[in-house]
């Protein structure tokens, strides 16, 4: 650590506190936080994090890492990207050491999409980043990891400049057959989400597409570990705007959903009612699913409502034994804020299946 204690040692004499990480993140902000040129100081935050890491303190490394990320979101705009390569690759570190698989995984491939806006989908082994990684540790072949570098920097040539600026919008225009892993059971509740790219989209739900809204739920359903998401699947007799599908859990309350549920998004400006929710539940039977989620900006229609929607959300678990859970705007800022989706679900859920009051 000779160096952190040459550049930074007010830093290093903060490393062995117990709360060290929000001290640190504090103290970077405070000291370190200069525009992202050239000389960035973005080495001061990996050297610190990287102490942590080094003496088996992922979580307070994760901290610092992700802070680096969000304060480098932060330092884009519109038109000056920044390559946030590096602490994609160390939050996969961090969770690699958290036993996290798909976490892991995950935020590798986020790593991969970064590097290929900057090297315009090319790929090189010999730099010691994402390519080791993906191979040696995760089982990528060569030729995979150059044919997802090509093809998320192809990605970006239809985008809006701004969603150019997060590799999640990137990554989701990838298919997920790169995600081999299951969740560990450390990781079954885990639950984390880049909050300014999920704060971009719904700032954009009411745009009269509904494109924004199907994006949000798949971006958020797709970082719940073991659930594998597919946008838009259409069949002779209806569309999907969310296929998911479960993989990996048997503990906990998500064992009931069963192997593939469906989720349908209503962008509307007026909450939807006992239509949608009647033909939403003939959906969810004729694939057979127990379990479904309807994102809904303006929620359902409630008492008084001469659609009554929330009574017929009851009565198709009483009949037919599917639950319907329904996602609001309030709820969807609330994930977007930092709750956790997987423990809104759960309360969800059992709201429905319990018939408790809300």
């Amino acid at each position: 650590m000779t160096e952190l204690q040459t550049t930074a040692p007010e830093l290093f004499s903060i490393l062995r506190t117990p709360d060290a990480s929000a001290r640190l993140i504090t103290k970077l902000q405070e000291k370190y936080a200069t525009p992202f040129e050239e000389t960035s100081p973005y080495r001061i935050w990996e050297l610190a994090a990287h102490f942590l890491l080094q003496n088996r303190r992922a979580h307070e490394a994760l901290a610092v890492f992700w802070a680096l990320y969000e304060h480098i979101l932060r330092a884009q705009t519109a038109g000056r990207r920044i390559h946030k390569g590096t602490p994609l690759v160390f939050i996969s570190d961090c969770f690699l050491q958290l036993e996290y698989p798909v976490h892991a995984k995950r935020y590798l491939m986020l790593a991969l999409c970064e590097d290929a806006l900057e090297e315009s989908g090319e790929v090189f082994p010999e730099r010691q980043g994402v390519y080791p990684r993906l191979v040696w540790q995760h089982g990528l072949a060569d030729a995979e990891v150059r044919q997802y570098a090509r093809l998320a920097y192809e990605s970006t040539t239809e985008m809006a400049p701004e969603a150019r600026l997060f590799p999640e919008a990137v990554l989701q225009s990838l298919d997920d057959d790169w995600l081999i892993e299951v969740p560990s059971l450390g990781e079954a509740s885990g639950y984390r989400i880049n909050t300014i790219y999920a704060r971009y989209l719904l700032d954009r739900l009411g745009d009269g597409t509904g494109q924004a809204l199907e994006s949000l739920a798949a971006y958020l359903m797709s970082c719940m570990p073991g659930c594998r998401v597919r946008r838009r699947h259409r069949t002779k007799s209806t569309d999907y705007d969310l296929v998911c599908a479960m993989e990996g859990f048997d503990i906990d309350f998500r064992s009931e959903f069963g192997r593939y549920f469906v989720c349908e998004c209503k962008d509307w400006s007026s909450p939807a009612d006992f239509t949608v929710m009647a033909k939403f539940c003939r959906v969810l039977d004729s694939t057979k699913a127990r379990f479904g989620i309807l994102f809904s900006r303006n929620g359902i229609s409630g008492a008084g409502s001469t659609a009554y929607a929330e009574r017929e959300q009851l009565k198709v678990f009483q009949d037919r034994g599917i639950v319907i859970v329904v996602l609001g705007y309030a709820d969807l800022e609330n994930v977007v804020s930092g709750f956790n989706l997987i423990a809104l679900l759960r309360k969800q859920y059992e709201t429905v299946r319990l018939d408790l009051t809300p």
